[in-house]
């Protein structure tokens, strides 16, 4: 059953789409719900609906670096299948109007999937993804009700979402620390901050230990003092977090201050070096957090390929690489589109043309798929496009993210889709 909160955002952004669809017809397009057509043989588009300016910045620009490289190195080292990938990536500011003008242009391109970053563009682009048969990828955000392929055909999340994170963080908490503890939250004030805390409500009921309570961050809050008092007033045994940026060192350096000694872990928005750098290596020391991608601190397969292609290529390595988590998802997102195009190229052969509608079948028949060390097994299916619901737990060590979970899952959350 699609939750009332979800049937409004679609609603909202159904009377958006239709001012995508004028703007697609104004250039030149029939409009029509018609599927994307690429030609044979020649360049692959993905279009990416980039972030990095805006709220999200920090996110936009690890992930679309990412994305870029490596089909950078991909497309020198032959492409797929002897087919080049095009990486179109239009700026939106997290912007829900810029995405949609973007899409159609996406479209015009002939893109036959797109990339998302952020779950209010993931949200706004899956009803206009289903129109246009484009299938729109989002590993790691928001929100639940798109697990279920049948319900959201051309929406594939394809990784751990916001509960999925808090589910499994709070699964090792318990493993390691016992059913006996009390876990509180600090959720951002939009729907994912909220989505991770009752996931990690859902998770701490559901394996017997004790939920503190919740305290929330307004969206564009610049103090988070009142809100470090009162993560300190729940006097729970760990504070889990789903703070942003420049929030998020805020928030670590209030607890640090006041409860030095309260364990913190955060979701994967809020384990990189900007935090470290932030909140000093001595507040940060001990602190934890989930991620859906392998780090690439971690040094997976992935990591050394562009190592190699940048030696052999004479080009300096990409310093954003060093931002660990959000380049590690923006190399999940690249990876998974990789193995769609080659699914996909397996279905009408390496000349043959590909169209949005090849690539949802093509996602849809990945299985175990581990994006050479980047990802925990992401199967997908046509009922199931979940991916995956495990993620590695990292903590911080002599200035360093050191692995101490991996792979790790949680009890299932009570409003997810059923999907099996």
């Amino acid at each position: 059953m699609i939750g009332e909160a979800v049937k409004r955002k679609i609603a909202k952004s159904v009377s958006l789409a239709l001012g995508l669809a004028l703007l697609a017809t104004a250039c030149g397009d029939d409009g029509g719900g018609e599927s994307s057509e690429g030609s044979s043989g020649e360049d692959i588009v993905i279009g990416v609906a980039g972030a990095r300016v805006g709220p999200i910045a920090n996110v936009g620009e690890g992930v679309g670096e990412a994305v870029n490289d490596w089909f950078e190195m991909v497309n020198a080292n032959g492409g797929i299948n002897g087919r080049k990938v095009k990486i179109e990536e239009i700026e939106t500011k997290y912007e829900v109007p810029p995405a949609l003008e973007a899409f159609a242009r996406f479209q015009q391109s002939g893109a036959v999937m797109v990339a998302v970053e952020g779950t209010a563009l993931s949200d706004a682009l899956t009803p206009v993804s289903e129109q246009s048969k484009i299938p729109i990828i989002f590993p790691g955000q928001g929100n639940l009700d798109t697990l279920d392929g049948e319900a959201f055909p051309y929406a594939f999340p394809a990784g751990p979402l916001y509960a999925h994170q808090a589910t499994a963080t709070v699964q090792q908490q318990v493993d390691e620390l016992g059913s006996d503890i009390s876990i509180g939250c600090v959720a951002w004030e939009p729907p994912p901050g909220r989505e991770y805390c009752e996931g990690v409500k859902n998770a701490t009921e559901s394996l017997g230990a004790e939920f503190a309570g919740e305290v929330v961050i307004p969206a564009a809050a610049a103090d988070v003092d009142a809100q470090v008092r009162g993560a300190v007033a729940l006097d729970a045994d760990v504070v889990l977090h789903a703070a942003i940026f420049g929030q998020a060192v805020l928030l670590l350096k209030g607890l640090c201050d006041q409860a030095p000694d309260l364990p913190v872990g955060a979701w994967h928005w809020a384990i990189t070096q900007n935090e470290i750098n932030g909140a000093g290596a001595e507040c940060m020391e001990g602190k934890f957090g989930a991620s859906m991608s392998t780090l690439p601190s971690d040094e997976p397969e992935a990591v050394q390929m562009l190592r190699d292609y940048w030696e052999e290529s004479g080009s300096d390595p990409n310093p954003v690489l060093e931002e660990n988590s959000l380049y590690g998802n923006g190399l999940y997102i690249a990876t998974v589109i990789e193995e769609g195009i080659r699914q996909a190229l397996e279905i009408v052969g390496d000349d043959g043309e590909v169209t949005g509608e090849v690539m949802k079948q093509a996602l849809e028949s990945i299985d175990g798929y581990e994006g050479y060390g980047v990802a925990c097994p992401i199967t997908m299916s046509e009922k199931d496009h979940s991916g995956n619901r495990a993620v590695n737990i990292y903590e911080i060590r002599d200035g360093s993210w050191d692995r101490i979970g991996d792979c790790v899952t949680g009890p299932p959350v009570s409003n997810e889709p059923d999907v099996s």
